[in-house]
């Protein structure tokens, strides 16, 4: 019985030599860490990786295009604004109407004037004119322009003859108001307006004692004045 007893302890002891004595089979792996560029915040349950920047952002600052206009001012082109006046059958009626129709001429024809296309003739442009006497279309081409104060222009123009020849014409053109003269080959016209309305004539034609309607403010203090002298003090404008 002592035998078996001291048998186990005997056995117990071995065991528990072996137990204690025996080497750790257990074996740690330790992962090597990577370096990353990313700082987790450790304080929230998920990571919220914040990109750090290798360098700091360039501030770009674009110029906005700025497109300046540049207005050039347009030549203005010579213009044909074609007859100036044509055959009118209440021309006398309007000009007895309104008192302005002279007694002393004769042989006249009543026409109608294009008042608006008149008024902006400049130098270079072309216009036509029908003697109603003759039926004869001449053209004329402006050669000098002269503006009053007033507004009132003198138009001066070269008309061309059936000969070829250049022969002379002026005219004042006002606001309500046209007189003066055109030169052809048959002769030299004559020609007054009220508004638009008026009366051509040959001045062979007219009395000795006719005057020609002239505008009051266009007529001199003292002495006598040819109506179809070039006017002085005014702007002129001329064919070069």
């Amino acid at each position: 019985m002592k035998k078996l007893t001291f048998s186990l302890i005997l056995i117990g002891i071995l065991i528990s030599y072996w137990l204690f004595s025996g080497p750790n089979s257990e074996v740690q792996h330790i992962q090597p860490t990577q370096k990353d560029a990313l700082i987790v915040n450790k304080n929230v349950d998920k990571a919220e990786p914040l990109v750090v920047s290798a360098s700091p952002k360039q501030h770009i600052e674009v110029a906005q295009n700025t497109t300046k206009e540049i207005t050039q001012d347009v030549e203005r082109l010579p213009q044909d604004i074609g007859e100036i006046a044509s055959i009118s059958d209440s021309a006398k009626a309007i000009l007895i109407e309104a008192g302005v129709l002279v007694k002393d001429i004769s042989e006249e024809a009543y026409v109608e004037f294009n008042l608006a296309a008149m008024q902006q003739l400049e130098v270079g442009d072309t216009f036509d004119l029908t003697i109603p006497q003759t039926t004869e279309m001449h053209r004329a081409e402006v050669t000098q322009v002269d503006v009053f104060p007033n507004g009132d222009k003198s138009v001066f123009a070269k008309v061309t003859g059936s000969d070829n020849r250049f022969h002379n014409s002026v005219m004042t053109v006002g606001s309500d108001a046209i007189y003066g003269q055109f030169t052809v080959p048959s002769g030299n016209y004559v020609f007054e307006s009220h508004g638009k309305h008026g009366w051509i004539a040959a001045k062979r034609d007219l009395y000795k004692n006719h005057v020609e309607h002239t505008p009051q403010e266009r007529v001199p203090a003292e002495g006598a004045k040819d109506l179809f002298s070039p006017p002085i003090n005014t702007q002129t404008t001329s064919k070069k």
